[in-house]
């Protein structure tokens, strides 16, 4: 529902514990039943001209025996009446999340370190903006660090910068530094230092006292030259001069 609609909510709930709802200018009809000691079931339902929009139910089993349960259920109903309105109502106004919102609750989840509770809230981003670039190299990036699964972290993060580049491909560098910051940080830890190092320097690039970009690398530590500098370092040659150097210098 959008926020300049006008909300109206009247309801009453009588002794059926059945009450009419009004929200703007839509009625629904409020029902609740106690379905017997046989199943001991308390049903909530919220009816739009004839169909079941909401539906809850609790169970009374635990007290159906007590000498004082007819006074119970009733009391139950009661409450589970009016806790199906509220939920109802919840889910009829509650202001729909935009992805600046999720954004800014991501931002303080992972500000928290809790990066396990962030990496859900992407899943749930995602359902609505699943095309969303920046929520895709995010997810990417935590699907490798708190899933332990680098490879489709890289590969996610990689297709985010791919999609930014054929959507914006005018400005589009002013994103670069975030998306080459996940990329970078799911080749960490996948191992793969020469990969992160060359992602790093690319967000870089386009900011280059980008403080997290530098931590990074930082941490990283100074890269060697190749054994062979007019050769570039993923030819095989300089891997293998290397690794031999390497080895030797054990």
């Amino acid at each position: 529902m959008k926020s300049k609609s006008k909300i109206n909510i009247v309801s009453g709930i009588g002794q059926e514990f059945g009450s009419n709802l009004t929200i703007g200018d839509v009625i629904y009809h409020v029902q609740t039943e106690d379905m017997g000691t046989r199943t001991c079931k308390i049903i909530s339902r919220v009816y739009l001209k004839g169909e079941v929009v909401l539906s809850r139910k609790t169970d009374y089993s635990h007290f159906v025996n007590a000498k004082d349960s007819a006074q119970k259920i009733k009391a139950l109903m009661g409450s589970h009446h009016k806790a199906a309105i509220d939920t109802f109502i919840k889910s009829m106004t509650e202001k729909e999340k935009t992805k600046a919102d999720y954004f800014e609750d991501i931002k303080k989840l992972l500000q928290k370190r809790n990066k396990k509770a962030a990496l859900e809230m992407l899943k749930e981003a995602l359902e609505k903006f699943p095309a969303d670039p920046f929520l895709m190299s995010y997810y990417g990036c935590l699907i490798a660090l708190v899933e332990n699964n680098p490879k489709e972290g890289i590969k996610i993060c990689q297709e985010a910068i791919a999609k930014i580049r054929g959507s914006l491909p005018i400005g589009s560098e002013f994103f670069y530094p975030a998306l080459y910051l996940n990329l970078g940080r799911a080749y960490v830890k996948g191992n793969q230092r020469a990969e992160a190092f060359d992602a790093f320097n690319k967000g870089l690039q386009n900011d280059p006292k980008n403080h997290d970009l530098l931590w990074e690398l930082k941490k990283l530590g100074v890269r060697k030259k190749p054994p062979i500098p007019f050769l570039k370092r993923s030819n095989p040659i300089n891997k293998y001069m290397g690794i031999l150097l390497t080895r030797k210098t054990k």
